[in-house]
């Protein structure tokens, strides 16, 4: 159940915070314990992936993904009212006032529910004479138990309830905090004002079917005593009281309402609060009391303070006696008061207190080392007795009962990161000098060599060494790296993009706990410059603190030498002048800055590209081929931009789409073509830059990765109407007399409905027919990548329309024949045709290759909605769910070796998703499982931390063979 928030009137208690941003990965975010776990705000989708790794017959290493299953967290409401979450006669405030006077009552309502929703308020209380002239209600912002303006948001005069409109609210321990102001009549005597007048405030929720039975309206009651003696009210505040301070020229200490927590080496003294020491942290509270009664009287009030302060001996400070310590002793002041301080207790008695008079009296208080950060241990009510204390003192005060409004001093926290490499600790990484990364191997990651043209890895440690959970922005310098190369974050598994978590521009590492660490991936892809630069090499990453800008800390990444670049990708057979930094230059190392090739066309119309690749190694090689609209790769095309590769000689029109070309060794070139199509919604552009770049498949003579990539662009002259796209391509395996699945999604990118009916077709490669392959189409009515018993196959036309902005998911199914030879591959393009005409959305395609692997595992993710937690439920599906904070998900994973032969080494690797957690939910009987391995997996090869779960490692999976891992986790709350 969501918890519901103590309220202040009961005295402050620490709240239970749901998070605020929403982080969502796919599969492994961090290797470490250190990434926080948070609660969901409403509509958040938690979503992972499981991954399999495994040694395919030939030694080689693979990696399989299962299907994403995505859970969406439903809104849930909860909410209290001061102490109550139901409707209650309890008592909240018990005011005394004298005949035509006002009492203020203060109240908070707290939206516990982990959505903004709003709330309705309603006071009935009864009217004059019997009752009140008059009740209104006020906001109070600042939660000073006063109004904050003299704007009433009701009043009711002299009957009838004050409703207050709908008041909006924030979920996640949001609070609106208001003012119930009671006018008395003046002509109010014992035998009419019957005392205690009771009022009841009630509060409603807008959408209470998000609310549990039993709280779906809250109410509790205020008190009114009607008295002809001394009526008291007592506020607390951080504030400075308008008389001198007994020291310090009678200059009181800054009265602030934040801030860190003292150094432990701090003392609470009055000379230290004077002329405080660097990480001492002091503030000052006031009580303000006065009588709005008829006659004088005896105050009494009391306030003990909470563990995250300690008060400062002779620090306080009477109004009636400006500029004089109080004694902190019993019965040790002057005539008038008498106050005490025993330890972080104090109590106060004014002899008499007139009618009509106000006064003060104020303390300086030091925020403890030990103080939480928040609110938890620094906020507290002092207590007073609202009538005449008469035989009080300040050892025995009488009737201190009556709250004030709380007065929370927030803890900020302290903040400080350490970056080194995976070898260094908080300790041995942290910089000598500021800013300069240490050249020993906790500060400094090196790498022998690499290839021109590839992208190495770093692996590093994120240390937060502060005192409070951390968000660390992460940038890279250039340093002596090669002009053009690039850097890209990502998670512990180098696979994982790391993302900008807290929305400021910068990516990072997410919400790191104090005292804990982060593992990170720095990726540097290297260019490829026609005369390779004498190393080494190396480049400085930075981690900022978001909590505080100012602290910054630093690791260093090196190469000792880059080796040769070994292919080229140019716009024409002997280039357009040496890429390089300053110009639009395609020969030698890319991306140029500028583009060389700028073709303009129609939205909705593709352009092509010529596009040369040079192999000039010594072997033979295969390059992929890819787009993007960024430097980085892989990388994305502008939304709803296409780029199909088509072999020379090729057209946009033309249908049969590459993702490889093979080039000869020794200079060999083989020119490609780049069909590129803007939207036909995209309005007009100029020189929208597209980046191609190719990467060796097979290894090189130097045994890395050889690739270039080079700048291009496309203006947009006019905007057409009709565009649909076909996306993504793919890339799978497949056993010899086996099949493999790949989902498409069909978008209608333009602003007009694409007509029907449309045909949706798979064509193979002549020679792949003949050999055996072939291809199955469905619609994929439930969009969960699989084909299953719900989905069409598809014999026919789509009758369509398909509406702008609309999507249409189908599945390919390809067939490998029983006679397919290890590492044959074929292309299925997949081509939607549309009606033809001058609307027509054209022919949008994809491609799907399918390499042949004698041992292959297929991965598939399941999940079940298992509310009880019992860990009983047995996932049967992958189709979205909706789930409610504590409420649980169980995921089964099941890896298949599709294969004519064994694998080995096999593993199943999953993550603990972000906003859930292992802990509080049953797991499955059984965890890890399987049938036809050596070993067979049992429970005892189930692995978990609090981020990862895993199952194996199997050493052999005979074909057909499957491994299953279970697991259950608890959506936070």
């Amino acid at each position: 159940m969501l918890s519901n928030l103590p309220t202040r009137r009961a005295g402050f208690q620490p709240r239970k915070t749901w998070a605020g941003a929403a982080i969502l990965t796919l599969g492994f975010l961090f290797g470490s314990s250190g990434v926080m776990a948070a609660a969901p705000p409403a509509n958040t989708i938690i979503g992972n992936q499981a991954s399999a790794t495994y040694l395919d017959p030939n030694g080689a290493s693979q990696l399989a993904t299962s299907n994403l299953v995505q859970t969406t967290v439903q809104q849930v409401g909860s909410f209290t009212l001061d102490t109550v979450s139901s409707v209650t006669t309890t008592v909240i405030n018990t005011k005394t006032g004298a005949a035509g006077s006002t009492v203020y009552a203060p109240h908070v309502l707290t939206n516990t529910g982990n959505g903004t929703d709003t709330f309705s308020l309603s006071i009935a209380a009864p009217a004059s004479p019997n009752g009140f002239t008059q009740v209104q209600v006020f906001a109070d912002v600042n939660g000073d138990g006063l109004p904050d303006s003299t704007t009433p948001l009701c009043t009711a005069v002299p009957t009838a309830a004050c409703n207050v409109t709908a008041q909006t609210v924030a979920g996640n321990n949001g609070v609106f905090q208001f003012v119930v102001a009671y006018s008395i009549p003046g002509s109010a005597t014992s035998s009419t004002f019957t005392s205690p007048v009771s009022a009841t405030i009630t509060a409603t929720p807008t959408t209470t079917a998000l609310y549990a039975v039993g709280n779906t309206s809250a109410a509790d009651v205020d008190h009114v005593n009607l008295t002809t003696g001394a009526a008291f009210n007592s506020t607390k505040g951080l504030n400075v009281p308008a008389v001198p301070w007994s020291a310090n020229s009678g200059v009181w200490p800054t009265a602030s309402a934040s801030g860190p927590r003292s150094a432990a080496s701090c003392a609470a003294t009055v000379a230290g609060a004077s002329a405080p020491a660097t990480g001492c942290v002091y503030t000052v509270y006031t009580l303000n009391f006065s009588n709005t009664g008829a006659a004088a009287g005896m105050f009494a009030i009391k306030d003990t303070l909470p563990a995250g302060f300690t008060y400062v001996p002779g620090s306080a400070v009477w109004s009636n006696a400006p500029g004089v310590a109080l004694t902190d002793a019993a019965l040790g002041d002057s005539t008038g008061i008498d106050f005490q301080a025993s330890g972080n207790v104090v109590t106060a008695v004014v002899s008499s207190l007139g009618a009509n008079v106000s006064q003060t009296i104020s303390f300086v208080v030091m925020v403890n080392s030990t103080a939480a950060i928040g609110t938890s241990t620094t906020t507290n009510t002092a207590t007073y007795n609202p009538i005449d204390a008469a035989g009080s003192t300040s050892t025995s005060p009488i009737g201190v009962t009556s709250p004030t409004n709380p007065s929370p001093f927030t803890v900020t926290g302290t903040f400080g990161i350490v970056l080194g490499s995976a070898a260094g600790s908080s300790t041995t990484a942290i910089d000598t000098s500021a800013g300069v990364p240490n050249a020993t191997a906790n500060d400094t990651t090196t790498l022998a060599n690499a290839v021109a043209g590839s992208t190495v890895k770093f692996t590093q440690t994120v240390f937060n060494t502060g005192n409070s959970s951390d968000i660390v922005n992460l940038t890279a310098a250039l340093g002596s790296f090669p002009a053009g190369t690039t850097f890209k974050f990502f998670a512990a598994d180098g696979l994982t993009p790391l993302i900008d978590n807290n929305s400021d521009g910068v990516v990072d590492t997410g919400p790191i706990a104090s005292g804990l660490s982060a593992t990170i991936v720095v990726a540097a892809t290297l260019p490829s410059p026609a005369v390779i630069p004498a190393g080494p090499f190396s480049a400085i990453v930075t981690g900022t603190s978001a909590g505080d800008s100012t602290k910054s800390e630093t690791t260093r990444d090196t190469i000792t030498a880059i080796v040769g670049v070994l292919v080229d990708l140019t716009n024409t057979t002997s280039g357009n002048g040496i890429a390089g930094t300053t110009s639009n230059g395609d020969v030698g190392t890319g991306p140029s800055p500028s583009p060389t090739t700028t073709n303009s066309t129609a939205a909705g119309t593709g352009t092509v590209f010529a596009l040369f690749v040079k192999n000039n190694d010594t072997v033979a090689n295969t390059y992929s081929l890819a787009a993007s609209q960024t430097t980085s790769f892989p990388g994305s095309l502008p939304a709803g931009w296409t780029v199909k590769f088509v072999a020379s000689g090729g057209t946009c029109a033309t249908v049969a789409t590459i993702t490889t070309v093979a080039v000869p060794a020794n200079g060999g070139q083989m020119q490609v073509e780049a069909c590129v199509t803007p939207p036909a919604s995209q309005v007009a552009v100029t020189a929208q830059f597209i980046y191609f770049q190719i990467r060796s498949t097979l290894a090189t003579s130097t045994g890395a990765i050889a690739m270039d990539t080079k700048t291009d662009a496309v203006t947009v002259t006019i905007a057409a109407t009709y565009s649909a796209t076909l996306t993504p391509n793919n890339n799978g395996q497949v056993a010899p007399g086996g099949s493999v699945v790949y989902a498409h999604t069909l978008t209608n990118t333009g602003a007009q409905s694409c007509a029907g009916p449309y045909t949706v077709a798979a064509a193979l490669p002549p020679a792949d027919v003949s050999a055996g392959w072939t291809t199955a189409l469905y619609i994929d009515n439930n969009g969960d990548g699989m084909i299953d018993a719900g989905d069409t196959l598809i014999s026919g036309s789509i009758a369509g329309p398909l509406l702008a902005s609309g999507t249409q998911k189908l599945l390919v199914k390809v067939f490998a024949p029983g006679g397919a030879t290890a590492g044959a591959t074929d292309t299925a393009t997949v081509t939607v045709t549309f009606p033809a005409g001058a609307t027509s959305c054209g022919t949008p395609s994809a491609t799907d290759l399918s390499t042949v692997v004698t041992g292959q595992m297929r991965l598939d993710k399941l999940q079940a909605l298992d509310t009880a937690c019992t860990g009983l439920v047995t996932p049967v599906a992958a189709t979205a769910l909706v789930a409610k904070p504590g409420e649980c998900i169980v995921y089964k994973i099941v890896a298949t070796n599709q294969g004519a032969a064994p694998v080995t080494q096999m593993s199943i690797n999953d993550a603990v998703p972000a906003y859930t957690s292992l802990t509080g939910a049953t797991q499955p009987g059984t965890r890890c499982s399987s049938v036809n391995t050596t070993p067979v997996l049992v429970n005892a090869n189930y692995a978990s931390t609090a981020s990862t779960v895993s199952c194996g490692p199997a050493t052999t999976v005979q074909p057909g063979g499957s491994a299953t891992l279970m697991f259950n986790v608890k959506v936070n709350f």
